[in-house]
């Protein structure tokens, strides 16, 4: 098995025993565009990162093939980030976990389609009209922006019929007074569609509808990815080729990385059985394993009644010390669910009975409950801080692109730094707690 393009290709990626790189995995969101697209943005947004921040140039890696030898075709990405001025250790192996094949089968060409399954989705969700009040409580914004696209469509309807009867009553009388009105809707509606592309109003409802499409469906491609990956990380774990292993999950790919992460606790409890019960020193796996939520969506798929093994992954998760969680997700993103008890909104039903909390529970915010140990860190990336006002009031206004801001860089220096977060040196739960944790 290799776990890149060659040992030669992959040379800037293999660190000497006293430099060992971490090992990024990083599981991007429900958007069909691929390694490519995410390996370019980096090498633009840090170097417009490097210009804010005065710091040493990040250098990103050409992306490169990560290969297993339990796939017959290259799937994964590779590439390595490192900053210039940062010490030896501060090299990252940069792992783009891809299902953007996933994402494509499940993301319909057309709009129309689209907005028809969310007349679905729309019914399932005021079926469990009862478990929306604890969201409002901590994520009225996101809970309005959940509901921003069926109001946008009734809006457009009642314009265009409106416009449509008073002009038809204007110009025309009789049969001609309808037929003007039908013309007018049905152009009002053409409008609204094209809107749609500027406004992404189609974006969000194709999140919701795989939200509820998830609760009822299984994804054995991804099941079978996520564990080859997990036995790849394992063997180079006992290979002592990384200093530690953190999962990022962002927008959707939260979700998938609650469960990546997961796979890689059971795989690694295996191993480490295993080397325990032949005689071997059990492998270094305390502060090894970090998972790093980005504009987390984890209460959106844990709302629907199918989604029960995510309930229980979350719940395990939140008991389990030997991994350290931190959640970096933005209250004025207002598609996600920042600064909120995600574990807790999540279980529903499921977690009315709340385990004590066992082991130290490093600093969160005031409102956050706790579950278990985790998340045991809950912050903001104060995205306010990051740019000028007229900027900030233009980045609220586009939800799209505030999603995508914990991925790129900002106006002014501030805490949040994605790719300092990415290529720091030490653990980067220690660079969590000293920058984000207020």
């Amino acid at each position: 098995m290799s776990m890149g393009h060659s040992d030669e290709v992959n040379s800037s990626c293999a660190n000497a025993a006293a430099d060992r790189a971490r090992l990024v995995i990083f599981v991007g969101g429900f958007d069909p565009r691929g390694a490519r697209h995410y390996h370019q943005m980096m090498r633009s947004e840090s170097q417009k990162q490097v210009a804010v921040s005065g710091k040493g140039e990040y250098v990103i890696g050409n992306r490169d093939k990560w290969l297993s030898g339990r796939e017959e075709k290259p799937i994964h990405s590779l590439w390595s980030i490192r900053q210039q001025e940062a010490a030896k250790n501060a090299a990252t192996d940069f792992l783009f976990f891809d299902w953007h094949d996933q994402v494509r089968a499940n993301w319909p060409e057309g709009r129309a389609t689209v907005f028809r399954q969310a007349l679905g989705t729309y019914a399932a969700i005021w079926r469990l009209r009862q478990w929306l009040k604890p969201i409002h409580e901590q994520a009225r914004f996101t809970l309005w922006a959940l509901a921003y696209p069926i109001v946008y469509v009734a809006l457009v309807c009642l314009l265009g019929a409106g416009l449509g009867m008073a002009l038809g009553s204007v110009i025309a009388s009789g049969a001609w007074a309808g037929v003007l009105a039908l013309l007018v809707w049905v152009l009002v509606c053409w409008g609204g569609f094209v809107l749609d592309g500027h406004i992404h109003v189609s974006w969000l409802l194709r999140i919701l509808n795989f939200a509820h499409l998830s609760s009822s469906q299984a994804f054995p491609v991804l099941d079978a990815r996520m564990e080859a990956l997990a036995a790849d990380v394992a063997k180079g774990v006992r290979e002592n080729r990384w200093r530690e292993v953190v999962v990022v999950g962002f927008s959707v790919g939260t979700v998938q990385a609650v469960k990546l992460i997961s796979v890689l606790r059971q795989r690694m409890a295996i191993d480490q059985v295993g080397a325990t019960s032949s005689m071997l020193a059990s492998p270094p796996y305390g502060n090894l394993l970090s998972l790093v939520t980005l504009g987390n969506c984890i209460p959106l798929f844990g709302l629907f009644p199918g989604a029960v093994a995510l309930r229980r992954t979350l719940r395990e998760l939140a008991q389990d010390e030997t991994v350290y969680w931190a959640d970096i997700s933005s209250p004025s993103d207002s598609v996600c669910f920042g600064m909120c008890d995600v574990v807790g909104l999540s279980l529903r039903e499921d977690g009315l009975c709340k385990p004590k909390a066992s082991g130290p529970v490093l600093k969160t915010a005031s409102k956050i409950e706790q579950w278990g140990v985790n998340p045991q860190a809950v912050c903001s990336p104060r995205f306010h801080k990051l740019f000028h006002a007229a900027s900030y009031r233009w980045l609220r206004r586009n939800k799209m692109r505030m999603h995508f801001q914990y991925l790129m860089a900002g106006e002014i220096a501030g805490a949040y730094d994605y790719f300092e977060l990415l290529s720091s040196p030490g653990l980067i739960r220690d660079h969590i707690q000293k920058k984000l944790v207020r």
